[in-house]
């Protein structure tokens, strides 16, 4: 099985990914995203070739999920909309080694900019969560532990059992932070995002956190679950791999592609160029929601709104910052 997805990822565009509660997670460095082209985007930073077959030998699920969207054959260059096609051009075309006999050992969707498509129906679906859920109704499916309410996959029963007992029953949660009272789980999730910026829990503790670097940070500090990734050129040291990888490029290799077309001031990336440009221009987009106060940049406003309105008795029922 394992043989099969190296020879596939490493001779197609077919990206391996993660799915985790309600995130894409990169396959080779566990960076969680929210949006497929996030992912995407992020995926290209990992030679795939040869990172592969290193996370394929810790991998122990039955299935690897696979993005088809952009489909095509590295060798040759041909595009494919089909994914079993892509497996017999490799085979037929190629000569690429492949055991039918074990199954595809892949699962194939369509991760597309604002939506997931289900490649046997091509139905769509906001979430990746309901995809799964469909797939396993309506289709062979990718698991046996499938939670049909939220679409997580576990590796034993128990797990799933438990899942839903704490995640979808109907018992009461309190809130630690305010006192509320929530149906269940998932209620509590969103009032934390919702009321306290928080929606990122420990895997290992009850600690939720307003980041997900922050609780990758904790989960590293606290419980030791990895160690940080340390640059070669320096004695820094990073949470994730995509952000050592920043900081090679933008400080040891000095890459500054992006060009300001007014004052030709250069930029390691896009965003930073886009923030930039603010200093050129008199527009302010950003007003304060309590005072209308208005501001080049969001930075600037929301260090305006803490400094001078985050003193207030209450947490508002609707958040004002968006």
């Amino acid at each position: 099985m394992r043989k099969n997805v190296i020879e596939v990822v490493t001779n197609t565009t077919i990206m391996p990914f993660r799915w985790l509660k309600s995130s894409y997670r990169c396959f080779y460095c566990y960076d969680v995203f929210q949006e497929p082209k996030d992912l995407k985007s992020h995926s290209e930073i990992h030679k795939q070739a040869e990172e592969i077959e290193k996370v394929m030998n810790n991998f122990w699920e039955s299935s690897v999920y696979v993005d088809v969207s952009n489909m095509k054959c590295r060798i040759c260059s041909e595009v494919k909309e089909d994914f079993h096609e892509m497996i017999d051009h490799l085979i037929g075309s190629h000569n690429v080694p492949f055991n039918k006999e074990n199954g595809l050992c892949m699962s194939p969707f369509k991760l597309l900019n604002i939506s997931v498509e289900c490649v046997g129906c091509e139905k769509h679906y906001r979430t990746f969560g309901h995809l799964l859920v469909h797939s396993n109704r309506h289709h062979k499916g990718c698991s046996q532990l499938l939670c049909e309410i939220c679409g997580q996959h576990f590796r034993y029963p128990q797990n799933l059992r438990d899942h839903v007992k704490k995640q979808h029953s109907k018992a009461t949660v309190i809130c630690n932070l305010c006192g509320e009272t929530l149906t269940n789980m998932n209620r509590m999730r969103t009032h934390m995002q919702n009321y306290h910026n928080k929606r990122y829990k420990c895997f290992k503790c009850p600690i939720l956190f307003e980041t997900h670097y922050r609780r990758s940070r904790h989960m590293i500090d606290e419980h030791k679950t990895r160690d940080e990734v340390k640059c070669q050129h320096c004695s820094k040291t990073f949470v994730f791999r995509s952000a050592m990888m920043r900081h090679v490029r933008e400080t040891h290799m000095q890459e500054k592609n992006a060009v300001c077309g007014i004052c030709g001031w250069r930029a390691f990336s896009e965003c930073r160029l886009q923030k930039h440009m603010t200093k050129h221009s008199n527009e302010r987009n950003f007003k304060c929601p309590l005072c209308d106060k208005a501001f080049k940049t969001k930075k600037t406003m929301m260090q305006h709104y803490n400094n001078i309105h985050q003193k207030m008795s209450r947490p508002p029922t609707v958040c004002p910052i968006r």
